[in-house]
């Protein structure tokens, strides 16, 4: 049986509003956290496509500057209409993808190892594998090119949760041991409350 073909899709089109900055471009460890994520993402997947909205000309800068190939921005003129939007968009350009990493801006924390092994979870049985820490629902989460084309031909308004939740869906949840994936940085409190905790941890 040959190898799936696993791609990255980020979606960082946000205006980070209730941050304060723009997240795509905060430093994480000296580094973007998109380019972290990038980075990381290539290390399992052949490709990794960064959707863009607001400020779209500051991420292709350093996406371009850092990546000649492998990476690539694509815009989402709809992205104030929700996340979804933004989904849909990168998808258009993953077609040839058997698994899709599906991942935000705002968690740059997660170590190499954990990606390799949410990689490794892929069985064909399944159509979503759902990393869980303590039993609660994180993320980022992989899916399979029979969810993508449900979500190309659903309503720009809809959710992925929908998507999901269909009767059909198979998904496979994972207890990871990662308790990262519960976190995310919404706001300048979140940010704090994460650096604390791994100030306490070196």
């Amino acid at each position: 049986m040959s190898k799936p073909i696993v791609n990255g899709l980020l979606i960082s089109a946000g205006l980070s509003g209730r941050m304060g900055q723009f997240k795509p471009l905060m430093l994480y460890e000296d580094k973007s956290f998109v380019v972290t994520i990038v980075e990381k993402l290539l290390k399992v997947c052949e490709k990794v496509i960064i959707v863009t909205g607001f400020q779209k000309e500051k991420i292709e800068s350093i996406i371009n500057s850092r990546f000649s190939i492998h990476a690539e921005c694509v815009f989402n003129p709809n992205y104030k209409k929700g996340m979804f939007t933004s989904l849909q968009a990168g998808l258009i350009e993953l077609k040839n993808s058997d698994w899709i990493v599906y991942h935000f801006v705002d968690q740059p924390f997660h170590e190499e190892k954990f990606y390799k092994e949410l990689v490794s979870q892929i069985e064909d049985t399944y159509d979503w594998v759902q990393p869980v820490y303590n039993g609660k629902e994180g993320h980022p989460v992989l899916f399979k090119k029979s969810i993508f084309e449900k979500i190309l031909q659903a309503d720009p308004s809809s959710s992925l949760r929908v998507i999901r939740d269909g009767d059909s869906t198979k998904i496979k949840k994972w207890e990871c041991g990662y308790s990262q994936i519960l976190n995310d940085f919404d706001t300048e409190s979140d940010m704090e409350k994460f650096n604390t905790i791994n100030n306490r941890s070196v």
